[in-house]
């Protein structure tokens, strides 16, 4: 019964990505919300007390109790070189020994050749390090570079808006990838967007039980649950007839 249950599911899985990859196909663009769950198939994670965290950060566990990487960014340390020196070496595990993974590589492919606009929670840079335009990509919370540095975060909201006026009522594909199901930074304005925007389709990809697609929109959604490794993959692949 287990096997059934499982062909099933992938079954369902395979029909929703080819749902995806043909709303993607007929857009004139697409606007991309990611946050954390994004960066979590890479394989980084700054919720979580891992044994990455402990080869990178064990030392900060040891002498204050830090226990991963968001309560390291924001801890309350005896003095500013502890914060700075954190920070540092936060910036060269994750920023500048960065090489693009696999998951950065079929996301540039999904996105091929289309006008496109992201807006994202991630601090990592990776989108930029992985070959999308800077100008392109909108760290709505700053990154780990600006905290560095204590510099203000930079403001791209006149290119979104930009970006959305140009398509506006034309065929927009939001596509929304690992942000939690009560996110109400980037997820809830995206499905707002939905419901305004009455050619678009909104695509999300995360795990089950993070899924959720709002009723007024459902009809325009396409809900792809499962590992984002792995329907990123499936999706670039059906673009591009492989299966």
């Amino acid at each position: 019964m287990q096997k059934k249950r499982s062909t099933h599911q992938e079954s369902i899985n395979m029909t929703e990505i080819q749902q995806a990859a043909q709303a993607i196909k007929d857009a004139d663009a697409l606007l991309i919300g990611a946050s954390n769950g994004l960066s979590i198939a890479e394989g980084y994670h700054i919720f979580a007390h891992n044994e990455m965290f402990h080869r990178q950060f064990g030392d900060y566990w040891q002498r204050f109790g830090i226990r991963n990487v968001i309560e390291g960014c924001f801890f309350n340390y005896p003095n500013e070189k502890d914060r700075q020196d954190f920070l540092n070496r936060l910036v060269q595990y994750w920023i500048k020994d960065y090489r693009p993974s696999q998951v950065m590589e079929d996301l540039l492919a999904v996105v091929g050749g289309k006008d496109y606009f992201i807006l994202t929670s991630n601090a990592d840079t990776h989108l930029e390090l992985s070959g999308f335009a800077p100008d392109k990509v909108f760290e709505v919370e700053g990154t780990f570079e600006d905290m560095l540095h204590n510099r203000p975060m930079q403001d791209k909201s006149k290119e979104a808006n930009a970006f959305l006026d140009r398509y506006h009522s034309k065929r927009l594909v939001i596509l929304e990838l690992g942000i939690g199901s009560r996110n109400r930074l980037i997820k809830l304005p995206l499905m707002q967007l939905t419901a305004n925007e009455r050619q678009s389709v909104y695509v999300t990809l995360n795990l089950a039980q993070e899924l959720y697609v709002p009723v007024e929109i459902a009809d325009r959604s396409v809900p792809v649950a499962g590992d984002i490794a792995v329907t990123l993959h499936k999706l670039k692949e059906a673009l591009t007839n492989r299966i």
